[in-house]
This record gives structure tokens, sequence and C-alpha cells, in this order.
């Protein structure tokens, strides 16, 4: 019996120590990585050039983005001008109608033109009356119902602007699913070389497109003043789909890569930095947008990024080593 315990309590304490090394070793791969303060001399600070500047307060709205085109205005100009000449036809042969009316009078009169002649007129008028519903579905089929220049007056101001590329007419989509509800408050556009963090013509005035079997999605038309596009140009856009966030811009100077994330770094005291996590698919213009884990005004490196994130890495591997 005793000769069991024996062999039995040896056994418990060679696994006790197999399992602390496991746990040694696992704890030396572990650490490095959440390891995310470094402090650091004045001469390390000067040494790795680092400076910093603090964060700037800004509201970030979440958005998604599409791709558009800048529509060719051609068949708008043609549209608009079926339907100012379908208008005038129609004026003029009601005119006819009610002049060919008081011409025929009634049974107890006599009748100064034909039955014939005044079939005739009706019949030119209603005919005319029928182009002017033509030219306007059509417009409504390519434009919308809800087309701004549309209405009991025609805004032949905007019309003007548009087929003479004064204002620049936009058919933006963006893809199902992706969080667009509703008829967007604005839309910003921006030429397809453009950066996303970079700011592009802004456009407020929105209504529905028609929907296109060819491509799955939602569709908007938008109008665009005083910009550089062309005519023709594939475009992104992007659209707001939630409430401003309150947050800081961190500079992109100050965002770093590793293990497959971005990060920045934000200083808690005169020499000890933190490493923070940035989210990339928020851009703002010069930076990032960040939520949490900085405050605004709290100083970030904006140089010397690199080298300081060499330096955390090289003393937390030669520290767990």
């Amino acid at each position: 019996m005793r000769f069991a315990f024996a062999i039995t309590l040896v056994l418990v304490v060679i696994l006790a120590g197999c399992d602390n090394q496991t746990k040694t070793k696992s704890e030396r791969n572990e650490r490095p990585q959440s390891k995310r303060t470094i402090a650091l001399s004045n001469a390390d600070i000067l040494r790795l050039g680092i400076e910093t500047a603090p964060a700037q307060a800004i509201q970030y709205t979440p958005q998604i983005h599409g791709y558009g085109v800048i529509v060719n205005t051609t068949a708008l100009a043609q549209l608009d001008a079926a339907i100012m000449t379908a208008e005038a036809a129609q004026l003029q042969s009601q005119a006819a109608l009610n002049r060919a009316r008081v011409l025929f009078g009634d049974a107890h009169t006599i009748h100064a033109i034909s039955r014939e002649a005044l079939d005739a007129a009706e019949r030119q008028a209603a005919a005319d009356e029928a182009a002017v519903t033509l030219a306007d579905r059509s417009e409504t089929a390519a434009f919308g119902r809800d087309a701004p220049w549309r209405g009991k007056k025609r805004d032949h101001k905007m019309l003007a602007d548009l087929t003479s590329a004064r204002t620049m007419l936009v058919e933006a989509t963006f893809s199902l699913g992706g969080g667009l509800a509703a008829l967007p408050s604005r839309l910003s556009v921006a030429h397809l070389h453009t950066r996303p963090d970079q700011a592009g013509s802004t456009a407020t005035v929105i209504w529905n497109a028609p929907a296109d079997p060819t491509i799955p999605g939602r569709s908007f038309f938008a109008l665009v003043k005083n910009s550089d596009l062309e005519q023709g140009e594939h475009v992104l856009v992007y659209a707001p789909t939630g409430k401003p966030i309150a947050g800081v811009r961190i500079p992109s100077a100050s965002v770093v890569l590793n293990d497959d994330r971005a990060w920045c770094y934000a200083a808690v005291s005169h020499r000890t930095f933190v490493r923070v996590p940035i989210d990339l698919s928020m851009p703002v213009p010069g930076g990032y947008f960040v939520a949490q884990g900085i405050s605004a005004g709290q100083p970030v490196v904006v140089a010397g990024t690199g080298l300081l994130l060499a330096q955390e890495i090289g003393v937390a591997a030669a520290g767990y080593n």
C-alpha cells in the first residue's frame, strides 16, 4: 500500500509540473498579444521621433455606399421638347375646336360650318390631347413621377440647367439589404478615384427612380450643382443610414497595422501610450472615426507610430521569452 501511494504521489507531481509548464508556455504566447500599453523614457521619445496632437471631437453618421452614373440629359431634352410641342398643338387644336363649336351653333341657329368640320376639329383636339398624355407618361417612365421639374407648372429653369449641364442628374443604385429603408435625406457623390475619406458633392434634391430589372437594388435620382462631374461618368455615392454618433477623428498618419487590425496610440500620460483599435470602415475627411477608447482632446501619436509599434513588440518579446 505504501509503495502504491508513493507511485501515485510521484505521478501527480509530474503531471502538475507538466500542466504548469504548458500553462506558462500558453501565457507566453498570449501576453504579448494582449499587452497594449507601453512606457517610454524621454530619450526614447526623442529617439523614436514621437509627436502627438489632440484628437478632434466630431460626429459621424453611419452610411452605405453604392454606385451611380451621371445621366446624359439628351433624352430628357427630347422628352421636354416633345411635351412642349404636344402642349402647343393641343392649345391650337382646342382653340380651333372652340371656334368650330361657335360656328356650328345649336339646333336653333344656322350652321356656319358642317357637322363633318366640327367632327374633324373634335378628332384633332382629342388626338393632340392624347399626344400630350403620351409624352408626359414617357417622361414619367424614364425619370419618375416625382421628378422636381414636374407638377402643375413645369420648372423650365431647372430643365434648362439640366440640359445645359449646369446641374448634373445622378442615378444612384444601392444593393438590397444595405440598410437603406427610406428615401435618403442627402447623397454624397464622388469620382471613382476619390478616397472614401474625401468629401464629394452633396445632393439634397432626391427622388425615387424607376426600378431597373437588370440591377438588383434600389435606385434614386438626385441633382448635383456646381460640381466637376461629367455626363456619362460612373461615380461613387454614399447615403446616411442612421443618426450621428459622437466620437473623435484620428488622423491618417496615426494609423498603424498589426495582427490584421488597424491601431493608433493615445497618450495616457506624458510618457505612457496605449494602443487603441480603429475601424477603417468609418473614414472621415483627413482620417478615421473612433467612437470609444479615446476622448476628445486626448493626445494621439501622429509621428513615429510605426517605430513605437516596433518598440512595443520588441519590449514585449524580450519580456516574455
